[in-house]
């Protein structure tokens, strides 16, 4: 995982990590564990944003979660999903908390239209969304 943040392309929007206490704080108020890989993604940037070769990616910082699963009433359309980003349009990122996999589902519509499973776990999911930008990784680092 390490390898992977550290290839995050430059074009991405990143902050300051996150402390331990606001993920910890963050998982209390889901009730649960977040995974590793994804605690390691928060630790080393809270949050991001940016372009991949055809895509755009939003991964929410840690306070953002709880701000925004509250906002969008997530809970109240879906029990078992915490949105963590989007591809800054329709579709939302989350855990499906049930088996901590990887989903995509539509702000609009949600609850009503299915969970489709992306990756099951995080280093997979950000892996491969960054996985069309190779030619762009090799020409940062050979």
């Amino acid at each position: 995982m390490k390898q992977l943040l550290k290839k995050l392309p430059e074009s991405f929007d990143m902050v300051s990590p996150a402390t331990l206490l606001s993920i910890e704080t963050a998982e209390e108020f889901f009730n649960l564990k977040f995974p590793t890989d994804y605690k390691e993604f928060l630790q080393f940037t809270n949050g991001l944003e940016g372009e991949t070769s055809d895509n755009y990616l939003v991964l929410w910082s840690v306070e953002e979660l709880t701000e925004l699963n509250r906002a969008y009433n997530v809970k109240e359309f879906v029990s078992d999903i915490i949105i963590i980003g989007s591809d800054g349009g329709e579709e939302a990122f989350a855990f499906d908390t049930t088996n901590m996999t990887i989903v995509n589902l539509p702000f609009i519509g949600m609850g009503h239209i299915a969970n489709e499973k992306i990756s099951d776990t995080f280093q997979d999911f950000l892996s491969s969304q960054l996985k069309d930008n190779k030619s762009f990784f090799k020409r940062l680092f050979g």
